[in-house]
């Protein structure tokens, strides 16, 4: 699908670094399992933003140059409706889709109708390469879906890919080698995705991956194998070619179901709701605070030392999203 997608190489060249470039965006808080690694239990139960507010601000954020979507949950199959009319929303043909799932819904006929709506990948959540510690920690069955889901994304002629959340403690496991060895094995992507300290890991310091441990993740990148695109088969939301980079409030932010702006799904604190402001305005207003208008060659807040102690543990247990212009001190 992406090789066949024109307008969106056109926009992709024309993108500029620093500039809004890729939306997160969370289509239902709806989901059909509760895991232990869970980062976004803080909005299941929010009503979604109405699709008339929505389709404003994604038209906003189409001028703003923004041509990559990963669209997520909870579920993304619990509202495939919704799903659906967002994936008519976001200019599909100049747009680079991924969806993120858990594979329990995704059926054979969706993914097929997914196909037909221009989506590019479909990337499934497995949390170990070892059947009884994936379901362990989702579903019992959540390990056959998600493999069954891959070969039916395959099939459908589209790329697919698995996320895999790493803790300190897990990233030289069995389950994190044999979830490699699958993603290897069919050809797909490998996305590393660090634990945070968010959601039902809220303030954790344990669970944060090392600097040691960030090296071992570019290690991986760098010497994975090559698909036929020229790119890498282990991903991070950081690296882009042999560049690291957190991408958080840049070139990167997030939009909650509810419609509340953050710099990043992990970065829970909002600068305010589509409802009731202009996108490019939040993110003028973002980029004034020292921990956005630089460069970090790490993730700030599941590897950085000096956010987590400022921000993070000090606002541990607090209700979620925070208030983005107190703690990043925004206002005048």
């Amino acid at each position: 699908m992406y090789s066949e997608k024109k307008k969106l190489h056109e926009r992709e060249r024309n993108h500029r670094a620093g500039e809004l470039r890729t939306i997160a965006l969370d289509v239902t808080g709806k989901c059909n399992m509760r895991c232990k690694f869970c980062y976004a239990e803080t909005f299941t139960d929010k009503t979604p933003v109405s699709l008339d507010v929505l389709k404003k601000a994604l038209d906003e954020a189409y001028e703003m140059g923004v041509c990559h979507y990963i669209l997520q949950g909870g579920e993304v199959c619990a509202d495939y409706d919704r799903l659906k009319a967002i994936i008519e929303m976001i200019y599909p043909d100049e747009t680079y889709i991924n969806i993120v799932s858990n594979g329990w819904l995704m059926t054979r006929d969706k993914i097929e109708e997914l196909r037909d709506l221009q989506v590019d990948r479909i990337t499934f959540s497995l949390d170990s390469g070892i059947e009884q510690e994936h379901d362990a920690s989702r579903m019992m069955g959540g390990y056959k879906r998600v493999l069954e889901a891959i070969d039916n994304v395959k099939a459908a002629g589209m790329l697919s890919g698995i996320s895999t959340v790493v803790t300190h403690q897990s990233l030289h496991s069995e389950g994190f080698k044999e979830a490699y060895k699958i993603a290897e094995e069919k050809g797909i992507k490998f996305d590393v995705q660090i634990a945070e300290p968010v959601g039902k890991l809220d303030g954790e310091r344990e669970c944060l991956i090392t600097k040691e441990d960030a090296e071992f993740i570019y290690d991986m990148y760098i010497n994975s194998p090559i698909s036929s695109n020229g790119q890498r088969m282990v991903k991070r939301d950081l690296f882009r070619g042999d560049e690291v980079k957190c991408p958080a409030g840049k070139e990167f932010m997030a939009i909650t179901v509810d419609g509340n702006v953050m710099p990043c799904n992990f970065i829970q604190a909002s600068l305010g709701n589509i409802k009731d402001r202009s996108l490019r305005e939040m993110r003028n207003e973002l980029l004034k605070s020292r921990w956005f208008n630089q460069d970090y060659a790490y993730c700030l807040v599941g590897e950085s030392k000096e956010y987590f102690d400022e921000i993070v543990y000090p606002n541990k247990d607090k209700v979620k999203p925070l208030d983005a212009y107190e703690i990043f001190e925004l206002y005048d």
